[in-house]
């Protein structure tokens, strides 16, 4: 009987079992800016930092340290790149926010006015899960599509 406890109890309180990320893109064309949110577990988001030398925190609590937003932002920068309409573009970053197990993570593309072609780079978390897979959905102009980065497909290109 402890034994059938025991191993429930690890299996609730262990490190879940798959490793995936969510992102969606959204052009507004009221503003012509691309929206996007990124939805990250926050173990695997915290275990990719440290690997890249971060020291070990916690986001969403209020032990977070006052350079969280800054080490996110950083490693967004180096792991998501967005080409649209075939040039580079550089996003802002507008913040984060946690929410029980996962962070949220919003950033803009401002000045697009027009989507033709959008390729999403995206090595979020790769580093870290050899199985990791990042989803991405598109909303342009109100035509969705959709893929998954994996470690051997980082790169995607959408048509519009």
């Amino acid at each position: 009987m402890k034994t059938a406890i025991l191993s429930i109890l690890i299996v609730l309180f262990s490190a879940h079992e798959f490793h995936l990320s969510l992102t969606a893109i959204k052009h507004n064309a009221e503003s012509k800016s691309l929206e996007v949110s990124v939805k990250l577990f926050t173990d695997d988001l915290l275990i990719a930092l440290e690997q890249g030398g971060a020291p070990k925190m916690e986001l969403g609590t209020e032990n977070e340290p006052p350079e969280a937003s800054e080490l996110v932002e950083s490693y967004l920068k180096a792991h998501f790149k967005l080409t649209v309409n075939g040039k580079p573009t550089d996003f802002v970053y507008l913040g984060k926010e946690a929410e029980l197990d996962a962070t949220w993570c919003y950033v803009e593309v401002k000045d697009v006015k027009k989507v033709k072609t959008i390729e999403v780079q995206n090595t979020l978390l790769l580093e870290a899960f050899d199985d990791q897979t990042n989803m991405i959905n598109l909303n342009i102009d109100g035509r969705k599509k959709s893929g998954l980065a994996r470690k051997e497909r980082t790169k995607l290109k959408f048509e519009f």
